[in-house]
């Protein structure tokens, strides 16, 4: 029997809630865990999250963050910080893409392939990176939000697979 491939899995939780708050369904973690797991083994599946400082947000991101270490996540936070737009808006900022990178970079010798859980263009220094250790690097994404360059390279659309992902 051939063995599963060993798979790393990171995601970018920032930009899954804001593109499935925009597309209107978001995503069940622990559904997504299973879905990589039919075809792979789980090495590694860290989840990046910004850690806010103020309550009621506070307890609800370690409420959150609890579960998802339950289901098989290790969390990555960092604090959120207040940002002002040009319109004087104020936004929670969090950017996780170096350490994805370099967490991805880091674990690279233990995995086959990298199932990278973003929309965004900015991994593709990765992708690159993960290439050229002879590895393989897989990304997943909502359709609205996948950037030009991600559905040029081995990808998953978060849509295509909506009915066995979906929180309900």
């Amino acid at each position: 029997m051939k063995s599963k491939p060993k798979v790393g899995l990171y995601v970018d939780g920032a930009n899954l809630f804001y593109q499935g708050r925009r597309n209107g369904w978001m995503i069940d973690y622990k559904k997504l865990l299973v879905w990589v797991r039919k075809e792979s083994d789980i090495v590694v599946a860290k989840y990046f999250i910004g850690k806010p400082s103020w309550e009621p947000a506070k307890s609800l991101n370690q409420t959150f963050n609890s579960y998802l270490e339950k289901i098989g996540y290790s969390i990555i936070t960092k604090p959120l910080k207040k940002i002002k737009t040009k319109g004087g808006e104020i936004k929670n900022k969090c950017n996780f893409d170096v350490e994805m990178h370099d967490e991805i970079i880091h674990d690279l010798s233990k995995l086959d392939i990298v199932y990278l859980v973003s929309g965004d263009s900015d991994f593709m220094r990765t992708k690159q990176r993960v290439l050229s250790n002879q590895k393989k690097i897989k990304f997943l994404a909502y359709k609205r939000g996948c950037s030009w360059e991600i559905r040029m390279s081995w990808h998953v659309l978060l849509d295509d697979i909506k009915a066995e992902v979906e929180r309900t």
